[in-house]
């Protein structure tokens, strides 16, 4: 049996330990999940224009957005939404 078999194995019945600041805690955290998902699905060429990539915390979700250059260009960005509990992608997408 390889490793990996062997901790699929040993997590079946493991349970994640809930933390009091949510598994998304902050905005920097936020931030690098969210870069790191848009990079997935678009591509690390065009989402190395849009760094750095900012957070802001609206209720219990991340919201988590490119920049824009130059400032005011016309355009859009890649857009992440996640939940700051459980740290599950709520929502990607590009805006145009």
């Amino acid at each position: 049996m390889d490793e990996w078999d062997a901790l699929v194995i040993s997590l079946r019945s493991a349970k994640s330990t809930p933390t009091p600041r949510g598994m998304v805690p902050d905005e920097k955290t936020a931030a690098t999940i969210g870069e790191a998902i848009a990079i997935a699905q678009f591509g690390e060429a065009p989402m190395a224009k849009q760094r750095p990539f900012k957070a802001k915390l609206y209720g219990n979700a991340w919201l988590v957005k490119g920049t824009l250059y130059p400032a005011g260009a016309y355009g859009g960005t890649a857009v992440v939404k996640i939940d700051k509990h459980n740290g599950k992608v709520l929502l990607v997408l590009h805006q145009q």
